[in-house]
Formats: C-alpha cells, structure tokens, sequence
C-alpha cells in the first residue's frame, strides 16, 4: 500500500484528480459490489490479514485506498499515440499479475473455489481496457461491466 501510495503522489495528476475521480469510485464500487456477492456465498480470491490489519481493513484499504490510486496513476499518464498505449497496457498488465504472483506466493492472496492466477490474468486484462473506457464512456462501461459480471457470475455458479 505504501508504494501504491508513494507512486501516486509522483505520478498521479493530483491537480485534476476531479477529473479521474468518477472512475476512482467506478472501481471503488466494483470490489464493493464482489466482496457484498461474495461474502453471502464464497469468495473467488481472498487478500489476506497479516499481523497489523484484519480481513476487514485489508479490504477497505484495498478498495477505498488502492484501487482508486491505482486508477488515477493509471489515468494521469495515459499515452495518446497507439503503439504507446499497447506498451502502456501491458506494462500495467504485467506489474498488476507481478504483483498479484508474488501476493500469492507470500500467502497475501488465496485462490477459492475454481480461481487461480490464469482466471486473474483474463480478470486484469479486461480490467484496464475498462478503467480507460470508463474514463471516456461511461455508459459503455457500465453496459460492458455488467456483461462481464453476469460472465462471471455463470461460470463461478452465482446465479
């Protein structure tokens, strides 16, 4: 968390945060709206306690924290020419599954009922692409965010 946090204040665009703020929440909401679906039947992936913080905080701070820095970091340094947004996708793509393989590997994060690491690697691949869309349309990403969800929830028994 603290790196998330230290690389946003010298990446993000603090200065317009307003306008990237709209998506912040759209992904706040969106891990909101898993762990309200997941907690009544199972969870997919689990983030962890350590010794500090239990579940509870870990996710807040996940959510609440993270999740929208990630975003405006992401948001602040979009690339305008083609072949730099292909790069910058997949920079971002790779540093998030990175991440998420070395969580994994030191018990930070657990795979459930069907997860593992290729699901994840689908779920970020859609994910940026998403963030940006969202970004630009929000209809659209509504409209799509749903489809997924309704994808997922299928395979994974939900509904």
């Amino acid at each position: 968390m603290t790196l998330v946090i230290l690389f946003s204040l010298v990446k993000g665009d603090w200065r317009n945060w307003e306008k990237y703020y709209p998506t912040m929440l759209f992904m706040s909401l969106s891990a909101f709206i898993y762990e309200f679906i997941s907690h009544s039947n199972y969870h997919l992936w689990e983030l962890n306690p350590d010794l500090i913080f239990n579940r509870m905080i870990v996710h807040f701070t996940n959510n609440l924290i993270v999740n929208p820095l990630v975003v405006l970091t992401f948001l602040s340094n979009y690339p305008s020419i083609l072949k730099k947004k292909i790069t910058y996708f997949l920079k971002w793509t790779l540093t998030f599954l990175l991440i998420e393989w070395g969580g994994h590997q030191l018990g930070m994060l657990s795979y459930h009922n069907g997860w593992h690491f290729g699901w994840s690697s689908l779920f970020v691949i859609i994910m940026f692409p998403m963030i940006r869309l969202h970004h630009i349309n929000k209809l659209r990403a509504l409209i799509l965010s749903v489809i997924f969800a309704v994808f997922y929830l299928v395979i994974f028994n939900y509904i």
